[in-house]
């Protein structure tokens, strides 16, 4: 049984990485690295064994919060996959997405999978713009992204 790495921020981002954990339950062993909003602390979810938390400061100030969560995450994803060594990460964004698609990639080398989120229907997100140049594969929710992602994009159809 593979063991995967789920990724995503908190909202909506979460409700699609957790729909690929349940239409995937029972085939691998998930772990879930979610942004540490008080909204998501003790979250129980009966696919996933195991839930971590990224670092979040977004509330200090928008532009140094976002680039001082995801400093402070690259350390948290090398401990994290020094710990748990997935087989494969998957991950929906937003920002949390690309300090785990870099460490996988730089130290790592497994697999990984970003899934652009199913409210872009025609361009791609600024996430999804930087994460499809670390991601091995893109999924696109979407056929119009297909062209902006070029030969990595996927798409299989809506996950939601």
């Amino acid at each position: 049984m593979a063991k995967v790495a789920l990724v995503s921020s908190a909202g909506g981002h979460l409700t699609q990485v957790l729909a690929v954990a349940a239409d995937l339950a029972g085939e691998h062993d998930f772990f879930l690295c979610v942004t540490a909003f008080p909204a998501v602390r003790g979250l129980k979810v009966p696919e996933v064994r195991a839930v971590y938390y990224a670092p979040a400061y977004w509330r200090y100030s928008m532009p140094l919060g976002i680039l001082a969560s995801m400093l402070a995450a690259l350390g948290t994803f090398w401990r994290l996959w020094r710990r748990e060594r997935p087989d494969y990460l998957i991950t929906t964004g937003a920002e949390i997405a690309l300090p785990a698609l870099l460490v996988n990639r730089l130290f790592f080398h497994k697999p990984s999978l970003y899934l652009e989120s199913l409210t872009r229907l025609r361009d791609p997100s600024l996430t999804g713009r930087i994460a499809s140049r670390l991601a091995d594969r893109v999924f696109v929710q979407w056929p119009a992204l297909l062209e902006f992602y070029g030969p990595k994009a996927e798409y299989h159809g809506r996950l939601l």
